[in-house]
């Protein structure tokens, strides 16, 4: 079920690299983000940054160029964090202003993430009557206190 929500300021530190869209036949997503976040992930750690006990990770991604003819976008795997340090480690930085979100909630495997996207996209925002605006969609994720529990990912599209 697709709710809404104005989303706050926020601002991240990680990295960014072009992909493939997981909604085409052609994406490349499985083989960029996951080692995209585990590079980010290591050197984000190593900063020794204050952050919270259980940080919130998010993906931010925007069409490329290219996004018409091969679903070529940026994808910018980062860490929320309260101030940005003077040394960066070779991280980037992305502030994300305040903007309107439909949103779904993800529960589960990661391994079945991809069909939660892929519904939201195909099926579940069209079926909306939200109006999807250009921007940073967002995949945003909750780490559990237990480590047996898999990871909640918020994933969230903008609209007007």
């Amino acid at each position: 079920m697709i709710s809404t929500s104005i989303f706050p300021v926020r601002t991240l530190l990680g990295l960014s690299r072009p992909f493939i869209s997981a909604t085409s036949p052609n994406s490349n997503a499985p083989q960029v983000i996951g080692p995209l976040w585990g590079e980010m992930s290591k050197i984000f750690f190593q900063l020794s940054l204050s952050r919270d006990a259980n940080p919130v990770g998010v993906g931010a991604m925007w069409r490329n160029e290219d996004f018409e003819e091969d679903g070529s976008m940026i994808y910018f795997a980062g860490y929320e964090v309260h101030e940005v340090p003077e040394d960066l480690g070779g991280l980037e930085v992305l502030a994300l202003e305040p903007s309107n979100y439909a949103l779904v909630e993800h529960q589960g495997p990661m391994s079945e993430l991809p069909v939660t996207i892929t519904n939201f996209y195909s099926k579940l925002l069209p079926e909306s009557n939200l109006e999807r605006r250009v921007g940073m969609d967002l995949e945003i994720y909750h780490e559990s206190e237990d480590p047996q529990l898999p990871p909640r990912v918020v994933i969230a599209a903008p609209i007007s």
